[in-house]
């Protein structure tokens, strides 16, 4: 296995050169969520072996990274992102040769792997925990315990403060065995770690150095805003939120006191030099991304300054938080411009339009703006970060009260489940029009498949002469150019429903980018617009399933047909 791990690594170094500095910088990474891509035992459950038999197809798409979600070993109170071993795979996913085939697999296609690490906190069957409950040295300080604040008058322990969990209710768990409150900001299977403690920290390194030396290229990190709290442990103001549906939410409150403190940064920092000490003695160039804080300003500083870096990139939402909302061209120009606007000069811009935790792009904007939202994406300077799913357009997936399995849906209860669960997004992947749209051969799946996979799945879009999978491998193929690696970016609005913008290098095939946000077809005349950058004719790269010119078309650039809420990608 040693053997083939090798040369699967000198293949995929000659293949895209591991040391190559730039490699991240305009990489398509595809998200895989483990649980719902492929299931070879039956048990309803994705594994590693579906995903390593799913590994020609990502590389027919192509991506060039792959970002997978949590399989450490784990009770799965919160599906992988509550870790009770850092160094074993759950044999729900498979085994460690599982593993290793998976990552040769990976590496003798070309493609890169990253792994989901999550800092923040542990499951509360990991061996520090319990270590940490009974009192334990050293292990008594790796988790954040605080004394109560007294009794109430129902005989209960008073938490040490009204902070509460991103998954409601309070973030304190009374434990009689240690006597004292413990934290947790997301289940009360998920106790936080507690910084303060440098041992924390160098396990926490030492977990990046173990998977590094594995073979992995690098880490998305989860939550990092919530890394660190504020010493004086105080009430955290009301957030007077009038969209606020109870007020055991976590948006009932202002979170001053448990989330972007300025630590959070020397943390990051200290695994950044984890992964710079790595490539400095190996050559190979790894990226961590992360997500990222709320406010604009604060996750900039993610990147570092003159003298640290920090994270590569930490994601981009503002295509999920604006582009949805957006009703005009100006609200696109918004979205895109306002994290190039923020950015420091010299670092790596992103693109998210969905994940594991976001509605579907296609539920979230329409089927047919979605496929346009990925024509801008894909086209845009800096990586693209792209979930599983998004190639064939899926939606999201009703789920009832009673097949609800998200923990932050369960606890928001029947009333609110559909408001906060994240399982609509993460139901099993559709394969074909089979049984369970080809996700298992067993009896049964662990979400339910969406009913339209009959019409929404891989084998009917790659049998279609257009599909939105023809479209995603088009606009994959077109960020592998120099032009969209390299080249110049000229954003402009061209009307009120029209947005548009080029990529241009010299002696290069280049790229123009028009979008309609309207729900009316248009016809746009780009040439004034962009004047005298444009020739008269362009080609039709690739546009919208619908559009009234496809791939091959000429067009005149002073008369360009866009259907309703579509798109066009052209050459010239």
């Amino acid at each position: 296995m040693f053997l083939k791990l090798f040369l699967a690594s000198v293949l995929a170094a000659s293949v895209f050169g591991q040391d190559d500095p730039n490699w991240y910088k305009t990489a398509t990474y595809y998200q895989v969520y483990p649980r719902s891509l492929k299931d070879t035992n039956g048990d309803g459950i994705g594994d590693l072996k579906g995903i390593t038999q799913s590994i020609p197809f990502m590389k027919s798409l192509g991506v060039d990274c792959i970002w997978l979600s949590p399989i450490y070993k784990s009770p799965m109170k919160d599906f992988g992102y509550d870790i009770a071993d850092f160094y074993s795979i759950d044999p729900i996913f498979g085994t460690w040769e599982d593993f290793e085939e998976l990552l040769a697999t990976i590496k003798a296609a070309g493609l890169r792997l990253l792994m989901d690490l999550i800092p923040n906190h542990t499951s509360n069957e990991h061996e520090w925990f319990i270590k940490s409950v009974q009192g334990q040295q050293p292990y008594a300080d790796y988790y954040v315990w605080k004394p109560s604040k007294g009794i109430d008058a129902n005989g209960s322990q008073i938490p040490p403060n009204n902070w509460l969990s991103a998954f409601a209710g309070s973030a304190w768990e009374w434990r009689e065995e240690r006597q004292m409150f413990y934290l947790h900001q997301f289940t009360v299977e998920q106790p936080d770690l507690d910084y303060r403690s440098p041992l924390v920290l160098a396990e926490m390194q030492n977990v990046f150095r173990f998977w590094l030396q594995k073979g992995v290229d690098g880490f998305r990190i989860d939550a990092p805003a919530h890394i660190w709290e504020h010493e004086d442990f105080l009430d955290e103001p009301p957030s007077n939120d009038p969209n606020c549906p109870a007020p055991d939410q976590f948006c009932a409150l202002n979170h001053t006191y448990v989330k972007d403190q300025e630590q959070v940064y020397d943390i990051l920092y200290a695994f950044r030099t984890v992964v710079d000490e790595f490539e400095a003695s190996t050559g190979e160039i790894k990226v961590l991304m992360s997500e990222a804080s709320g406010e604009l300003d604060l996750t900039m500083r993610y990147y570092g300054n003159e003298t640290h870096n920090i994270i590569h990139f930490p994601f981009n939402f503002y295509l999920i938080w604006e582009i949805s909302n957006a009703t005009d061209a100006r609200g696109v120009e918004a979205a895109i411009r306002h994290w190039l606007d923020a950015m420091p000069v010299g670092r790596t811009a992103n693109y998210v339009l969905g994940n594991h935790d976001n509605g579907r792009l296609a539920s979230r904007v329409g089927a047919d703006f979605a496929m346009t939202n990925q024509m801008i994406a894909f086209l845009l300077p800096g990586a693209m970060i792209s979930y599983m799913g998004e190639e064939i357009n899926m939606e999201n997936t009703f789920i009832t009260w009673a097949q609800t399995q998200d923990p932050q849906g369960c606890n928001a209860g029947p009333d609110l489940y559909q408001r906060f669960s994240r399982d609509p997004q993460r139901t099993p992947f559709q394969w074909d029009d089979s049984n369970f749209a080809g996700f298992t051969n067993g009896s049964n799946t662990w979400l339910p498949v969406n009913e339209n996979y009959l019409q929404v799945n891989v084998a009917a879009q790659q049998a279609a002469l257009y599909s939105p999978l023809k479209i995603y491998q088009r606009l994959a193929e077109a960020r592998k150019s120099a032009a969209v690696k390299n080249g110049s970016f000229d954003l402009r609005v061209v009307n009120d429903d029209v947005i548009a913008f080029t990529r241009v290098l010299t002696g290069e095939i280049n790229f123009l980018v028009v979008a309609n946000t309207a729900y009316e077809a248009r016809t746009v005349n780009v040439d004034a617009t962009f004047f005298p950058l444009l020739p008269i004719k362009a080609t039709v790269f690739t546009a919208s399933v619908d559009s009234p010119i496809q791939q091959g078309d000429s067009v005149f650039t002073s008369v360009i047909d866009l259907a309703p809420r579509g798109g066009v990608v052209l050459t010239f």
